[in-house]
């Protein structure tokens, strides 16, 4: 009886991991209306197998978008479970109705406290008259006349006050003595974005802004500050 020879089995084709996460990397696009389909993308590649997980993880959490308050203790569990999650964020975004009594932007100090270590940019980002109406709130909630922050917000801030970069639109604080007070914890800041902020108060010059003295040349109120842009 002749012996069949097996035909040899082919080996197939397969890219080395480094091509494979150049093209993760590649899959984020920063423009604001690509983000969603980005991160939806981001989170598939994620769980396609153990070798394409650390890289599509560290790109999808670069950037995390949080748009109330049940997103953010979503995202609070997770880091609590995965905390070495937490070192890839580089930027948080707070996106939607801010004015309310349990604002993302008020909690998350707390809620993630200590866990983004490489934060570098925050956006907090209000809805505008255009999105309420497209999105309005649960019937019998209401919005508040300004961002709730309490007198310790300010120094919470200080957790953060490593980051670079900070947006702010279309939100309202309680005076304008509120608003430097948060930004002069940021002593690290390079780029202030400011469009179509406001305070329901001006009040007097707060203290954090004032000089030393008159021959004090010595800028202490955002000492770092490169770029400011400002849109009323």
């Amino acid at each position: 009886m002749t012996d069949v020879l097996q035909s040899p089995v082919k080996a197939q084709p397969r890219l080395p991991i480094e091509v494979c996460e150049r093209i993760i990397e590649a899959v984020y696009d920063e423009k604001y209306y690509a983000v969603s389909t980005s991160l939806a993308t981001l989170s598939s590649c994620a769980l396609v197998c153990r070798a394409w997980r650390p890289r599509a993880q560290r790109v999808l959490f670069e950037f995390v978008p949080l748009r109330d308050k049940d997103a953010l203790y979503r995202f609070a569990e997770l880091l609590h479970a995965s905390p070495e999650l937490g070192t890839y964020v580089r930027t948080l975004e707070f996106r939607g109705y801010l004015h309310v009594p349990y604002s993302p932007v008020v909690l998350f100090l707390t809620a993630l406290r200590g866990r983004l270590t490489n934060l570098t940019g925050l956006f907090i980002l209000g809805f505008d008259d255009i999105e309420k109406a497209a999105k309005p709130l649960p019937e019998g909630e209401k919005e508040l006349p300004f961002l709730p922050i309490h007198r310790f917000f300010p120094s919470l801030l200080m957790s953060i006050s490593h980051i670079r970069r900070i947006n702010i639109t279309d939100v309202r604080f309680p005076s304008f003595g509120d608003f430097a007070r948060v930004l002069s914890t940021l002593h690290n800041l390079k780029e202030l974005h400011c469009d179509y902020i406001s305070w329901a108060v001006l009040g007097l010059e707060p203290v954090c802004m004032a000089k030393r003295s008159s021959a004090d040349s010595r800028k202490t109120f955002l000492p770092n500050l490169e770029f400011l842009a400002v849109c009323l």
